[in-house]
């Protein structure tokens, strides 16, 4: 067919055409009018090895973090859905998940109100988040778990001792110095960095701590052997306590800063959809292209009933 025959055809069917046309574009325009508004919120996220950001996509889209975010939300009725099911797959719909070339995972949901919209992004990253954390899988986490570990241990021996010093009543005969009290507590230090793998030029240290100890006092001698080992120990488990636990704190704030929120969810002011503009012209296209076709089908019968006259 050339460019003739087209500027023939298209003489004879134009207002077919550009009927199918119009008819597609206002349709496409009715149901675009009636659509609602979504508005869209992203957050980032900076996540270490090995989890990183594909990890932490896993994470975003898996069935523990969407059912936290349909009970917190109560999405099912929020989506006027019958199951939790329905509600499940609507959620994942509305949420995107993604890796940035900088390595950052991004995180976006849509939904018809920008403050909900905002508020499930910000639960949603928190949760990745709190979750990576808890899993203890990065550097800072299994550090603090270490930590916590070896403070709970410290802590069950310490009131274990004081309820043996209490038993005995040793806690009304005899009571260390303040020289006895630091040497202690320089004590404990060094074993917390010894417990925790810090060993390089400790045991020389631990040893003359333990030595100063025994002259610390010398009241310690009229104890008997099993009686002075539990006070030693009393005094030092909590010491060792006092120590882990100014670790812990520092530990989390370190384990804290593995995950960061690089971006935090904000209200979007503009929507994100739907793309009524785009919606109508690809429909007013899709119906030009029909019609165009009806048009063919129509002209090649009119050709063949002609012929056969």
């Amino acid at each position: 067919m050339d460019l003739a025959q087209i500027w023939a055809f298209v003489c004879v069917w134009h207002r077919w055409m550009l009927s199918g046309m119009l008819v597609f574009a206002v349709i496409a325009a009715v149901i675009a009018l009636r659509m609602p508004n979504q508005y869209e919120s992203k957050t980032l996220l900076s996540i270490p090895a090995p989890v990183g950001a594909q990890g932490g996509m896993a994470i975003a889209q898996s069935g523990a973090t969407l059912d936290g975010l349909m009970d917190r939300f109560d999405l099912q009725k929020r989506y006027r859905v019958e199951g939790n099911r329905e509600a499940k797959l609507e959620l994942l719909n509305r949420i995107k998940a993604s890796a940035t070339k900088e390595g950052l995972l991004e995180l976006s949901v849509r939904d018809q109100d920008p403050e909900q919209a905002a508020s499930i992004v910000g639960a949603l990253a928190a949760m990745v988040r709190q979750q990576i954390l808890d899993s203890h899988a990065t550097e800072q986490s299994k550090r603090l778990f270490v930590l916590r570990g070896r403070l709970d241990i410290a802590r069950k021996e310490l009131d274990n001792d004081a309820g043996a010093i209490e038993k005995m009543g040793l806690r009304n005969r005899l009571s260390l110095d303040g020289n006895a009290e630091q040497i202690l507590i320089g004590f404990a230090s060094l074993d917390a960095q010894y417990a925790l793998g810090e060993k390089d030029g400790l045991m020389g240290n631990l040893l003359q701590l333990r030595a100063e100890l025994e002259k610390g006092n010398s009241s310690l001698y009229k104890l008997p052997g099993e009686q002075l080992k539990l006070l030693r120990d009393f005094y030092f488990n909590r010491a060792l306590a006092d120590e882990l636990q100014k670790q812990v704190r520092v530990a989390e704030l370190q384990a804290a800063q593995d995950v960061q929120v690089v971006l935090p969810a904000v209200t979007p002011l503009e929507k994100a959809g739907p793309k009524r503009s785009l919606m109508v012209v690809l429909s007013a296209l899709a119906g030009l292209i029909l019609t165009s076709c009806l048009c063919l089908i129509l002209q090649w019968r009119r050709q063949r009933q002609a012929e056969l006259a």
